[in-house]
This record gives structure tokens, C-alpha cells and sequence, in this order.
């Protein structure tokens, strides 16, 4: 296997991208390239990628995601483009293998937990199913979480109407209007937006 490559990765500076037979094989720190003497044109055999791959590289990659998920939940998406800068498709697989099977990853807890924190927050179904899905989370998964949290909308959006304006009513015909579009940008449909309003007499 010839090392036809050698490039430095714009957004780690002290780390190498391996190209082998014209190919993207794996990345590595500086300290790395240097210690397995790793040069453009020289020939490694098979044994030693392998072994730089699965003890070196997918070992970092594996910390990488840790590191990662310590500073909070993420989900499958979220640290699959996390590593995606860095790794080849078949490290990132075996690292998400890793963390599927010790539970560090989990969709459904995740959606879950978000949409529990969501709506505690003051925001509508539309908002907060709008998030999971910028976050890779399926359809499914989002529909049972927001079903099981499922509570009174026109109460949830009228505590976030309270939240909004300090308990203080809106006599201003504007700033009904607002308060209106407030709650359709928390992700509230219309007709529970104007009965938060209505049931708060602020319409």
C-alpha cells in the first residue's frame, strides 16, 4: 500500500489526512505521522495499516466522540458529523457500534429528554419537532416523544405568554399582534396561540 498523499486538515492544524492508493484512509495528530514514519511515496504493508487503524486511529476516533457526548447528549447525527471532519465512513461505523451497544447514544431517550425540557421552556410541538429534525432524529421517534409529553397546549402557551410579558396584560393593538406572532414562532399553531391570548384576556 503506497502513501500517495500527505495533507494538512484545515481545521486541525496538527492533524494529517493519510491518502493510500489514491484514496482518503485515515487522519492522524503530527506526533503520530512522525513516530510510524509516515511519508509520501513510501509503501506500508497491510499488516501495519491495520494495525495503525484499529489501535491508533479508531482509538482516537472513539475518544473524540466520548469527549464529545461528556458535554451533553448528542444524537446518531450530531456525532456522526462530528466525526465525518476526521474519520472514514468505516471507523465512524465501528465507533457508533461502540457507543449503540454501551448505550452512550439513544435517539429515543434523547428526543425524550428534549422535548420534556422543551416544553417546560415554553415551546409548541411545531417548534420543537422543527429542532429534532435539524438534529437527525426520525419521524417516529419524534411523534412518540411529543406524545408522551403531550399536555394542555393552550396552557403550556399562555405560561409562555405570562413568561413572556411578566404577567402584565397587552392592551396595545400591536402588541397583540406580537404576542400573537410570539406564539407562532414558539411553534404554536394558530388556534391555540389565539386561545392562550384569549384565555389570558390579552386579545
Amino acid at each position: 500500500m503506497l502513501i500517495t498523499k500527505l495533507e494538512r486538515q484545515k481545521r486541525g492544524r496538527n492533524r494529517w489526512s493519510v491518502h493510500l492508493d489514491g484514496e482518503f484512509a485515515f487522519s492522524l495528530n503530527e506526533v503520530d505521522l512522525l513516530y510510524y514514519k509516515l511519508r509520501e511515496g513510501v509503501e506500508i504493508s497491510r499488516e501495519r495499516f491495520e494495525y495503525i487503524r484499529d489501535q491508533v486511529v479508531l482509538t482516537q476516533a472513539g475518544q473524540k466522540a466520548l469527549d464529545y457526548l461528556a458535554r451533553r447528549p448528542r444524537t446518531v447525527k450530531e456525532v456522526e458529523q462530528k466525526l465525518s471532519d476526521d474519520y472514514a465512513p468505516d471507523i465512524i461505523a465501528r465507533v457508533m457500534d461502540m457507543l449503540y451497544e454501551y448505550k452512550y447514544i439513544d435517539d429515543a431517550s434523547y428526543a425524550a429528554q428534549y422535548v420534556k425540557e422543551r416544553v417546560s421552556a415554553g415551546y409548541g410541538p411545531y417548534k420543537i419537532e422543527w429542532e429534532l429534525r435539524g438534529r437527525g432524529v426520525g419521524q417516529e421517534l419524534i411523534d412518540a416523544a411529543l406524545e408522551q409529553a403531550a399536555g394542555p397546549q393552550i396552557r403550556i402557551a399562555a405560561a409562555a405568554l405570562r413568561a413572556r410579558y411578566k404577567n402584565k396584560p397587552v392592551l396595545d393593538e400591536k402588541e397583540k399582534s406580537r404576542a400573537f406572532s410570539f406564539l407562532l414562532r414558539r411553534g404554536f399553531d394558530a388556534d391555540t396561540a389565539y386561545e392562550a391570548l384569549r384565555g389570558d384576556e390579552l386579545l
